[in-house]
């Protein structure tokens, strides 16, 4: 039996009165040690991410502007700030502390913050570094595709790289992550999620570029030069026509035609027509060759086309694309002027004049036919020759699908499903989930090159974010800037003046409400009108009559109610004219 004494004389060493303190002492010690490291590495981590961040939107605006050399130097030393992020996040002493309850969570997203924003410079960035435009630009009329398919190598490395990424972002448990580190999680997510529909646009596109080049065969595209003097639905009278062929990549005009080549008035349309189209714009639109863009769907002109092609010519098409002399300006706003063979040089600033206007004073009729051709010509060997810096051109053709001044229908539904829901794809949007869309087209009826004079303005409202049932408004002033005082001088081709009086415009204009909406009224210079509505596209269209004297204008309103959904923002489309048009939209609440 073991004494009181004995007891007390126990080497304090074996006594677990020692060993327990010191076990939790210990412990605690390490937790301690553990944690100072821990901090040490979250404190880095964090700096690394912070400086990285301004080097990141450094790296894409000189990617941006062109400047590759600077983009490799920003984006080397950027990889440097992403490599510590990860080495500091991506070892065993990290890893451990992801186990522990709240904390372990924002360990591990801080983890995958870091590692996704590593593999995001590296197979992101880097490899956009290496990308030029100039791969896409013509070289003495051709097109490298090699270059282009090098290029969607590198698309296709960058796309996959942000599917990895955001991959591993979904993956993270956002519910248990503090304040910090949420937002920082949310900000690398917004940067996936900006860029990830773009890579994926371009990676698509790509894809299938090198065939639409010519690379496995032959290809024929039919360009439709719309004449925004005398106003269709999507742009103009397309009188005048060139097939491009384009051969492993080169590019050359195989054949110009005009409305005259086709045959025209004829007594029913060279194919069935939708019949709400029919309905709307009548059965002229298959009937005559210079009516077959009264609809604002591009994709039924370019049908329509096809037919008239193959009938008269009987080639092989395909793919139909859409310009017109405004487009072309901001072309050779890139290109410079272009030296025709007639003796005149078109520029930016003179070339919308030029084609739509000066040439009907300058030429007669019959001269006019030999100077459009001779314009396209020149123009087509400017452009395929590689002039102008390839930004300036890229700049130049967004604006121009951003006005609906570019559009391009493929033949191959493939091609054609990798641009739907762009805007350069011909199409009205089928839904109001992305944008909320209303529409004011231009249908000229005078006979004549007038509208050159006419000046469009758009006002659309809305009380879409505040009401279930949504009501539209869409207002569109119609006007004619012709001087009076000049009317008799016009040209007998800018008026001929065999319909109304010389200087006379004569117009209707259609305007479409929101799809799934309900057309409840419209006024005429304040009085109401007796339009009634016809179906087309899912919208409902109403057209309304407008004769405009010289110096006058006239408006428009129409108003339509729309069904309870949601509705994506308020956009205005419209028949591109030659004047630029005003445009303002207005939707309280949003």
């Amino acid at each position: 039996m073991t004494t009181r004494a004995e007891k007390q004389k126990r080497p304090l060493i074996r006594s677990a009165r020692l060993w327990v303190p010191i076990g939790i002492l210990v412990v605690l010690i390490g937790l301690v040690v553990w944690g100072v490291v821990l901090a040490n590495k979250a404190f880095a981590t964090q700096a690394a991410l912070e400086s990285a961040i301004p080097l990141a939107t450094e790296t894409q605006d000189l990617i941006a502007a062109g400047d590759v050399e600077g983009a490799k130097a920003s984006a080397s030393q950027l990889t440097e700030y992403t490599a510590e992020a990860r080495a500091n996040t991506d070892d065993v002493l990290w890893r451990s502390a992801e186990w522990v309850p709240i904390v372990g969570p924002n360990m591990a997203a801080v983890r995958v913050a870091s590692t996704g924003a590593d593999e995001l410079v590296n197979g992101a960035v880097i490899p956009a570094t290496e990308i030029s435009m100039d791969a896409l630009k013509p070289q003495g009329g051709a097109i490298d595709v090699v270059a282009v398919q090098q290029l969607a190598d590198k698309v296709e490395q960058a796309s996959r790289a942000i599917d990895q990424v955001s991959a591993e972002l979904d993956g993270v448990d956002r519910e248990a992550l503090i304040g910090p580190v949420a937002s920082g999680i949310d900000r690398l997510d917004e940067a996936v999620g900006q860029l990830k529909p773009t890579l994926d646009a371009a990676n698509t596109t790509l894809q299938v570029l090198p065939a639409a080049l010519g690379a496995d065969g032959p290809r024929n595209y039919l360009m439709l030069f719309q004449n925004n003097a005398e106003s269709r639905g999507t742009g103009g009278n397309p009188a005048a026509i060139v097939m491009i062929n384009v051969t492993d990549g080169k590019l050359t005009i195989t054949q110009q035609a005009d409305s005259g080549d086709f045959n025209n008035n004829r007594p029913s349309p060279i194919m069935e027509l939708d019949p709400e189209t029919a309905a709307l714009y009548g059965d002229k639109i298959g009937r005559f060759m210079p009516d077959i863009t009264l609809t604002p769907d591009f994709t039924e002109s370019a049908e329509i086309m096809r037919a008239y092609w193959a009938e008269s010519f009987g080639t092989p098409i395909d793919g139909v694309l859409s310009f017109d002399p405004v487009a072309l300006s901001y072309l050779l706003g890139a290109t410079g002027p272009v030296k025709l063979a007639t003796g005149e040089t078109l520029t930016a600033d003179n070339a919308v004049s030029e084609l739509l206007n000066q040439v009907y004073f300058r030429y007669e009729p019959e001269q006019q036919d030999a100077f459009f051709a001779s314009a396209a010509a020149s123009i087509f060997s400017v452009v395929s020759s590689g002039a102008g810096d390839t930004s300036d051109l890229v700049e130049a053709l967004a604006r121009a699908v951003d006005e609906g001044r570019l559009l391009y229908v493929p033949s191959a539904e493939a091609e054609a499903a990798l641009i739907d829901g762009n805007r350069i794809d011909g199409k009205l949007p089928a839904d109001n989930s992305e944008k909320t869309m209303v529409g004011v087209y231009v249908n000229d009826v005078t006979e004549g090159k007038l509208d050159y004079y006419a000046k469009l303005s758009v006002a659309a409202t809305s009380d879409q974010c505040t009401a279930t049932e949504p009501a539209f408004t869409t207002t569109a002033t119609f006007a004619s800037t012709l001087d009076p005082g000049a009317v008799d001088g016009l040209a007998e081709y800018i008026s001929p003046a065999r319909f109304f009086p010389k200087g006379v415009i004569a117009t209707e204009l259609v305007l479409y409400g929101p799809v799934g909406s309900t057309f409840t009224g419209a006024t005429v210079d304040g009085a109401p009108s007796v339009a009634a509505a016809v179906p087309h596209l899912g919208r409902p269209a109403v057209k309304v009559p407008i004769v405009n004297q010289p110096g006058a204008s006239h408006t428009v309103v129409a108003n339509f109610t729309g069904v309870a959904g949601e509705y994506g923002p308020l956009e205005v489309w419209h028949t591109p004219m030659v004047q630029s048009t005003e445009v303002t939209v207005e939707t309280p609440g949003c």
